[in-house]
């Protein structure tokens, strides 16, 4: 008797155990729910994220603000973004944003002036796109190509206003540029790297779609100012940003000349689509310029009168009737000698 006496008090504690643990999985429970009661987006989404991407990159998970690394380590790299509905971000002011590429100048040089970022940053509109250099001391340490945390924050002020518009811009290249001086870095990697941080960092927090990107490394050798001076070397020092509009109207002379200068290095002294043949005109084949000016049709987005696209007097209409450029014609084309 004594002995199953001891055992119905061992079946006794087995049920408290397992009480025990019922409650401890309610507490979770309701901890739980207490969590989700006030959903914050962006966690939410990092959580989601992390579930779907299969360790593909790594996540800055549950960060109130975005970490301080989080664009480049010391190989300019960056991680990828989460794939938030808004990119990334959930509290970006959309009061003053631009609603059309016609405003983002305006925003731009707002947001310079009211910053006091003249000393940096330089914007530039023509009638297809929009530049803007970034002096490379705000942007980059001497042969680095580490985002600075200053180059984040400006790039911060700018890219809500970009973000914007992006459905209006069909490309955004950056170049990334050197001095001509004695360095342990190469010219070409260097250049190339700072270009490729601003990229990643811009990319990161889904400031257009990443397809429109393009990244040049142009090294020492398109220089903006005098090399021999220690003011001119940092001048050249820089990296620019350019963006280009989706929908021009390719009736208007000063868009076909804007395309002409900066997609085939045709400057408007060096073209003669009028055939004048005057003194004052270098006479390139007009036929040439023809087909270059009939197929921007194909490759811009011509759609007038939405807000969006460049607005000049219309030029004249051209006949296609030649196919291919020659070389003689692009205006940095080196001679060919016979040494």
């Amino acid at each position: 008797m004594a002995k199953r006496r001891a055992e119905s008090g061992e079946e006794k504690g087995n049920w408290l155990d397992t009480y025990a643990d019922m409650v401890t999985l309610l507490l979770c429970f309701f901890v739980l729910l207490y969590s989700a009661s006030s959903v914050d987006e962006t966690k939410w989404q990092y959580i989601y994220q992390s579930f779907t991407s299969s360790g593909s990159y790594i996540n800055p998970f549950v960060m109130d603000e975005q970490p301080k690394n989080n664009a480049a380590d010391t190989n300019g790299n960056a991680e990828a973004p989460p794939n938030t509905q808004n990119g990334g971000t959930t509290s970006e002011q959309t009061e003053g944003l631009p609603s059309d590429f016609n405003q983002l100048y305006s925003f731009l040089k707002t947001t310079t002036d009211k910053n006091d970022l003249g000393r940096y940053v330089y914007i530039e509109q023509t009638p297809t796109r929009i530049f803007i250099r970034f002096n490379n001391t705000i942007m980059f340490d001497g042969n680095s190509a580490v985002l600075k945390e200053e180059g984040k924050q400006v790039l911060n002020k700018f890219m809500p206003g970009i973000k914007a518009v992006n459905k209006y811009i069909k490309s955004c290249s950056v170049s990334g540029h050197t001095a001509k001086a004695v360095s342990d870095v190469n010219d070409w990697d260097l250049s190339a790297a700072r270009a490729s941080s601003v990229v990643k960092y811009m990319d990161y927090n889904r400031c257009v779609d990443s397809e429109k990107f393009t990244v040049e490394g142009k090294a020492c050798y398109t220089p903006i100012a005098d090399n021999s001076t220690a003011e001119g070397r940092a001048a050249n020092r820089r990296v620019e940003i350019m963006i280009v509009r989706a929908q021009l109207d390719t009736t208007s002379q000063a868009v076909i000349d804007d395309i002409l200068k900066y997609e085939y290095r045709l400057n408007g002294a060096n073209t003669d689509p009028y055939e004048r043949n005057d003194s004052n005109s270098s006479d390139v084949n007009s036929d040439v310029v023809n087909e270059i000016i009939d197929n921007m049709e194909s490759k811009y987005d011509s759609n007038p009168g939405d807000g969006n696209n460049s607005t000049n007097a219309a030029g004249p209409k051209y006949e296609p009737s030649y196919t291919g450029i020659p070389t003689d014609i692009l205006t940095s084309a080196p001679t060919e000698t016979s040494e």
